[in-house]
């Protein structure tokens, strides 16, 4: 039977050789008297500018075609292909062919000649208005070939000046005051870029003023390059702009559809309207009350229109979380004496406008300030500034179409979970929830979950099987409740969120701990990055009822863990601050978060003292300030390469009736997410180290008031879904006063250093985009309960020895990104 086998692995690996050998050769398909294109260079030829990088980049990203793509070096697709023939029907051949090879590229599909203009056009666009490029093929023996492109520069010219032509208008007035925010500077080089990012710019100005059917192309940037080697830009106005660009819009009817449907356009449209606060409001089936958009809508009648106020009130809207889909249509209006604020649909084109027939009366005066109210002299903007006429201001009616969410949903979520303290388990959650509870937009959701936790492999963590079972009641309201009125102009929904939870926590042998919490939360989003939660009041609640002998035992060899359910209440508030700006095409990224969190500072005023502590219906408060600090910086140093590093700053300080941090409010490190060469919970505090850790007499909880944790990590894209990390982490956690029973686990500012664990490794991530499943193998570094001179282990890593690669290789399996 073995010999079989052996015999069929042994023809399996001959066909798949015989298979490489015979695609080897990439050439193979390639037709006669032509060759396989490799690639293209690009020479510079002249002293390279500051921005080298940049200008080489954009010329490299301009040549076509693209050569066979390549995996690991290797043009594994381009092999396929070359495996198969032309096929026939549906079998192997079509497969390597049609779904799995790439055809070659050839020689003959570049165009040298047309690329070399393509590139001395763009280096024109960047200034070198004399720019040069050619072209040469260099052949690689018979069949392969490559292009070399040789780029002179030449001078490149700088902006010498930049002159507004404009008029006293009440446009020409508004673009002239623009002037000193240009992004035309005198003396950088003269860019095309720049202008696109200079006629952006005047236009989102006119927009903020009224000018509604203003766009960039009504702007012209005309250049002189006859000033040895600089350039004088001239920005004007297009003599061609119709007036309908040139008339500043105020807003007349504003009216809101937020039942709207496609499916029944007619009478989601139609209804009683109910004018509130400024907008009309048409909802025949009285699915929201008014007050649901008088914070959201920010375009209010006779008023200016504003685009941030435009944006402002589509983003507002999407954000109530009570609409799936928002549009706005703007009409001008002829009659102001009408109110057109019903019916009607998003997509109806918009009516033909009867502008008077231009007259042109070419005239080389320049207008002044004084200018007549005649719109039947001016069609366009020269013959606006030729006649002298003044533009009333026009009326836009404004119709948002609102399509909400079903009312009600529910949702089941089913969770697994891997420790690396030897714990496998898993979840249950559902939840159901009104996105628009009493017609108000408020959110209310009410949540149960449950699940089962245990262990595998050695009992070092202790407890054996463990369950949990809560519930949650949460209400968010779409805007701050406070006794004043607030109402930030952001273009995110301001909320307050009120929630009650109940969690209980059940280690079979060992305890059972029941929490209770109550918290007020005010969230907002100030900009598209920065994040606040502000807890004025946080209130929880922790009691036992039940522990076994088994458990005392542990707390004999481990009496700190006692404060683990203790019977205590926490009374406070906490507020975390948290800027983000990753996104997918940016070279350098920052995650950024800060959290205060306060307990009894208020009711340690109030309550009188006891015989020891403070108490509130005879149990314990928790006295403590904490704050903690993360910040992550990620670099892409390449296509599919990013570093990635993290620091994070932990402080606790207890005061009055703590003498260390409620447990739940502790630090711990170790583990997937943390120092990954250590167990999770294990590692600590300070230089201490409890020899009962990996027995079943220590549950692995060991905890700090201080934190200190700083991660490097390098990822990879190999292929695929998958990617390649490798990883250094160093930190530890400590306590602010000395324990007895923990000998150097107390911070010392002289001494801490001494204490770093250090601990590093390679892993695995499969990111299939809706999950990542990651795979991390970890071994430490240095060690930091040995001897001082004894920490820096690097001499004793043995992968032979099966005893070492047991106790030190560490397998961390997680879901998602460690940070």
């Amino acid at each position: 039977m073995q010999k079989g086998n052996s015999y069929i692995i042994c023809c399996i690996i001959l066909c798949l050789g015989f298979l490489a050998i015979s695609s080897c050769s990439t050439t193979r398909t390639v037709p006669e008297g032509d060759h396989l294109y490799t690639g293209s260079t690009v020479a510079w030829k002249g002293k390279q500018p500051k921005d080298y990088s940049s200008l080489s980049d954009g010329l490299k990203k301009r040549i076509r075609p693209n050569t066979n793509r390549k995996f690991l070096g290797m043009p594994i697709k381009l092999w396929l292909y070359n495996m198969g023939h032309e096929p026939k029907g549906k079998g192997l051949n079509y497969l390597f062919r049609k779904k799995w090879g790439e055809p070659p590229v050839l020689l003959s599909q570049a165009k040298p000649d047309y690329t070399g203009k393509v590139l001395e056009g763009y280096l024109v666009d960047n200034g070198y208005f004399q720019a040069e490029v050619s072209s040469a093929v260099k052949k690689s023996g018979s069949k392969k070939a490559s292009i070399r492109y040789e780029a002179v520069p030449n001078h490149r010219y700088t902006i010498k000046s930049v002159t507004f032509l404009t008029d006293s208008s009440a446009i020409g007035r508004t673009v002239t005051k623009t002037y000193h925010k240009s992004s035309l500077v005198v003396g950088k080089p003269y860019s095309l870029d720049s202008i696109k990012a200079e006629r952006e710019r005047i236009h989102a100005s006119l927009k903020e003023q009224g000018y509604y059917y203003f766009t960039p192309d009504y702007l012209l940037v005309q250049a002189d390059t006859t000033n040895n080697g600089t350039v004088d830009l001239f920005l004007k106005i297009k003599d061609n702009t119709p007036l309908v660009a040139l008339r500043p819009y105020r807003m007349h009817d504003i009216s809101l559809f937020p039942d709207y449907s496609l499916d029944n356009e007619a009478q989601s449209t139609q209804g009683t309207p109910v004018y509130y606060r400024g907008m009309y409001i048409i909802d025949s089936s009285k699915r929201f009350k008014p007050i649901v958009f008088e914070r959201s809508v920010f375009l209010r009648p006779d008023s200016l229109y504003r685009l941030s106020s435009h944006n402002i009130t589509l983003q507002r809207l999407i954000n109530l979380g009570v609409f799936k889909f928002v549009k706005g249509t703007f009409r001008p209006v002829r009659d102001t004496s009408r109110h057109n604020i019903t019916g009607g649909s998003p997509n109806a084109p918009a009516p033909v406008r009867d502008t008077a027939t231009p007259r042109f009366v070419q005239r080389n005066t320049v207008a002044d300030s004084t200018y007549r109210r005649d719109t039947s002299l001016a069609g366009t903007y020269r013959a606006m500034v030729n006649n002298k006429v003044s533009l009333d201001s026009g009326w836009l009616d404004a119709k948002f179409y609102l399509t909400p969410y079903k009312r009600r949903s529910l949702q089941t979520e089913l969770r697994g979970t891997s420790k690396s303290n030897g714990f496998i388990g898993s979840e249950a959650r559902i939840t159901a929830k009104n996105r628009n509870w009493l017609h108000s937009a408020t959110a209310l959701e009410i949540g149960l979950h449950g699940g089962i936790e245990w262990q595998t492999g050695n009992n070092s963590a202790g407890g054996g099987n463990s369950y949990s079972l809560g519930a949650e009641v949460a209400v968010t309201f779409p805007r701050f409740l406070t006794p004043f009125r607030l109402n930030i102009r952001t273009p995110y929904v301001p909320r307050t969120r009120m929630s009650a939870s109940y969690e209980l926590y059940s280690r079979a042998s060992l305890y059972d701990l029941n929490a209770y919490t109550l918290q007020l939360q005010y969230l907002w989003q100030k900009t598209a990055y920065l994040n606040h939660a502000f807890a004025p009041i946080a209130v929880t609640y922790v009691l036992p009822t039940r522990t076994t002998a088994a458990y005392d035992s542990i707390l004999k060899n481990d009496p700190s863990q006692r404060a683990s359910i203790e019977k205590q209440f926490i009374l406070g508030g906490n507020y975390t601050v948290t800027f983000n700006n990753q996104t997918a095409n940016r070279v350098h990224s920052f995650y950024i978060s800060g959290n205060l969190d306060v307990s009894g500072n208020i009711a340690g005023l109030i309550v009188p003292k006891g015989d020891s502590t403070k108490n509130i219906l005879k149990n314990p408060f928790a006295q403590y300030e904490r704050l903690s600090l993360e910040a992550r910086h990620y670099w892409n140093i390449g296509r599919g390469k990013q570093w990635v590093n993290r620091l994070f700053l932990g402080y606790g300080l207890p005061y009055g009736n703590s003498q260390t941090l409620p447990f739940v409010k502790q630090f711990f490190t170790g583990g997937s997410s943390s120092i990954r060469a250590f167990r999770a919970r294990t590692l600590g505090p300070g230089s201490y180290y409890n020899k009962a850790q990996d027995t079943a007499a220590l549950l692995a909880n060991e905890a700090g008031d201080i934190k200190l944790e700083l991660n490097t990590e390098v990822r990879i894209h190999i292929a695929s879904v998958f990617n390649f990390a490798a990883f250094i982490d160093a930190g530890n956690i400590w306590l602010q006063k000395q324990v007895p029973d923990k000998p150097g686990s107390q911070f010392k500012i002289d001494s801490f250093y001494r204490q770093i664990a250090v601990g590093g490794g390679i892993g695995l991530r499969i990111d299939a985009s809706i999950v990542v499943v990651r795979f991390d193998l970890a071994t430490p570094f240095r060690i930091p309960y040995l001897p001082p001179k004894e920490r820096w282990v690097f001499d004793k890593i043995n992968f032979g020895d099966p005893d070492w690669r047991k106790k030190n290789l560490i397998l961390n399996i997680a879901i998602g990104y460690p940070f």
